[in-house]
């Protein structure tokens, strides 16, 4: 084999595993990835490719005609949940697979989706006042409770579009957003905005907890991915622990003033 071959290999599996990260980085399941990896290693006439991936992990080793092997690994240090960006990156893989494109063409539709940045929307806006508002209602709330919950979820609203995309610790974020949700809250609900926290916070609090990775954990784990399906819901769990204690001290310092 030549070694531009050699060189175009390398640049096929680095070009696989860049695109599998950035899918975990967007909440994908584990074996989505594994199946995209295999499937642009194919369509470039590999012969074999073997993939082993967690949610902090990928390793690939992919064989040519010839048998030789050719490994990479990427280490994967955060993900969250993005599903339009993660119906780019699967639009892309597909069009990989089906055109057989160059890989520097590849290269650069990946380094445009990565490089987007996280963007007001007024859709998701209102995604996030409708949901809180009716599941404030559905757990037995007020309608005046319910329109207390809709401001409240705009701050959230905020938080996630231009602070927790700059990287701030997911823990921090999750236990600060959780605390400030929980003090507008009982402010609210002190000035006639409302007339119960609890139900207002139970509201809100739906747009925080982590239920889509604590479903794709059980999906991970039913499909065979044991590993990754019990790292999802480790995080899950602690994530949720990080939304008690959020919480935990709005209502114990309010308890305390006697609000």
């Amino acid at each position: 084999m030549t070694k531009e071959k050699t060189v175009d290999v390398e640049s096929l599996l680095c070009l696989a595993l860049d695109i599998g990260k950035s899918m975990i980085k967007c909440g994908a399941e584990i074996s989505r990835v594994e199946e995209t990896i295999i499937r642009i290693c194919c369509a470039f006439n590999m012969k074999q490719t073997e993939v082993f991936s967690i949610v902090s992990m990928i390793t690939v080793t992919t064989y040519d005609e010839n048998e030789k092997s050719y490994t990479q690994s990427r280490r994967t240090y955060s993900h969250s949940t993005n599903l339009g960006k993660l119906e780019k990156l699967n639009a892309l893989s597909r069009e990989i697979c089906e055109t057989k494109c160059d890989i520097s063409y590849a290269k650069e539709k990946l380094l445009e989706i990565n490089s987007e940045k996280s963007v007001f929307h007024v859709t998701a806006l209102i995604g996030h006042i409708l949901g809180a508002s009716a599941f404030t209602v559905f757990f037995g709330g007020s309608i005046l409770d319910a329109l207390a919950a809709m401001p409240i979820a705009v701050v959230i609203y905020l938080m996630n579009t231009f602070i927790k995309a700059r990287g701030m610790n997911k823990l921090f974020y999750t236990a600060l957003c959780s605390a400030i949700s929980g003090t507008l809250a009982f402010v609210f609900a002190k000035i006639g905005f409302g007339n119960d926290p609890n139900m207002i916070m139970i509201g809100d609090i739906m747009l925080i907890i982590p239920g889509l990775m604590l479903i794709n954990s059980v999906r991970e784990m039913l499909c065979g991915d044991i590993m990754s399906g019990l790292l999802r819901m480790i995080e899950s769990i602690i994530i949720s622990a990080a939304i008690a204690c959020g919480f935990a001290v709005p209502i114990l310092i309010f308890a305390k003033l006697g609000w």
